[in-house]
């Protein structure tokens, strides 16, 4: 038996196009640092629930039931318009969401921050990623005046305690700053938890600078100095919006990648972007966000710095060569989906 294990999720949309970039760079990786690896195809999203009334099957969910505990296991996902992203986090208890946003020196154009950056930018979101008010206990109704509707905030302190922990480790390993972005001010007691538990387990940590900052100032200080913050502590759906809008910084959504992960390090590495209908089955599509995921995969799977940073050095000597549709520019070849997974394949060897 292989010691680890990848499952392979394209989805649908461009999904297809990215995750058969990124199983390539998987492929040589793991041949060129002798990674043992057993990598597995699975139908999962609108395909598989036409075939089977499910989003998932039932192997491939039971296979899942198997790793779930297994650090030495992930998935590598695409896209998909519907589930079974949402099923594959809550049922997996994939808490922790990391969110690296930064520029590639090679790319470093393609920022719209470019002429007034001082530095790279280099800031790591902790989202919490199975609570808050995507998960809310939803009610509807409707009176003499017309709809109405809601859906809750609702975090329990032993959520909060976990992704905090997890948040404060991720800065102690950088340099050691963190933010957490609330809406206190206003939201008072659902975020009094979450910096009262900052708070008590900070004490743990006591290198790293803890500050609180409200959201809506967060995204401004964003765009004004980037190159300020190191790591953004944030809840589920802050962290969603925050993670676009550095994508926005950064110049393209097809450079982010990410990591979820289970309190075991059983993890589900994805692009950060959606399944771009208007594009799919064009070979327009960025692979790189899934590219930089197969690094995170080798970081937080195989344990394996050293084929990450290959990765990611073969991305930046990609960048440096050729650009896909979305980072077009004056003095760089345009290529599709395969040339860029080609592009970093040569970089690799």
């Amino acid at each position: 038996m292989s010691r680890y294990h990848v499952l392979l999720m394209p989805g649908e949309g461009i999904g297809t196009e990215i995750v058969a970039e990124g199983e390539r760079v998987l492929r040589a990786i793991a041949e060129r640092y002798k990674i043992d690896v057993d990598i597995s195809q699975h139908l999962v999203g609108e395909e598989q629930f036409k075939q089977s009334g499910r989003y998932l099957s039932v192997e491939t969910e039971t296979l899942c039931d198997e790793l779930k505990t297994n650090p030495n296991a992930g998935i590598l996902f695409g896209a998909v318009a519907d589930e079974p992203i949402g099923i594959l986090r809550k049922h997996y208890d994939l808490f922790t969401n990391l969110r690296p946003i930064r520029t590639f020196s090679a790319a470093a154009d393609v920022s719209p921050l470019c002429s007034v950056r001082e530095r790279e930018i280099d800031l790591y979101i902790v989202r919490e990623l199975v609570s808050g008010i995507y998960y809310g206990q939803m009610r509807h109704g409707s009176d003499a005046a017309g709809r109405w509707a809601g859906q809750e905030l609702y975090y329990h302190e032993t959520e909060v305690r976990r992704i905090v922990q997890q948040a404060l480790q991720v800065a102690q390993q950088r340099r050691k700053r963190l933010h957490f972005v609330h809406k206190g001010n206003v939201i008072k007691d659902v975020f009094q938890i979450w910096l009262d538990v900052l708070h008590a387990e900070a004490r743990r940590f006591p290198q790293v600078e803890c500050h609180d900052i409200l959201v809506d100032n967060m995204a401004m200080q964003m765009v004004l100095k980037p190159q300020y913050f190191d790591v953004l502590l944030a809840c589920n759906t802050f962290g969603d919006i925050l993670s676009d809008l550095g994508a926005g910084i950064v110049g393209s959504i097809g450079l982010l990648p990410s990591a979820s992960l289970n309190a075991h390090g059983f993890g589900l590495f994805e692009s950060v972007g959606g399944t771009a209908p208007d594009i799919a089955g064009q070979q327009k599509a960025n692979p790189i966000s899934t590219i930089l995921s197969v690094a995170m995969l080798c970081r937080h799977t195989f344990g394996h710095e050293m084929a990450a940073q290959a990765i990611e050095n073969a991305v930046n000597i990609a960048l440096s060569q050729c650009r896909t549709a979305d980072l077009a520019a004056e003095g760089y070849e345009t290529v599709s989906t395969a040339g860029m997974g080609d592009r970093v394949l040569s970089a690799l060897h």
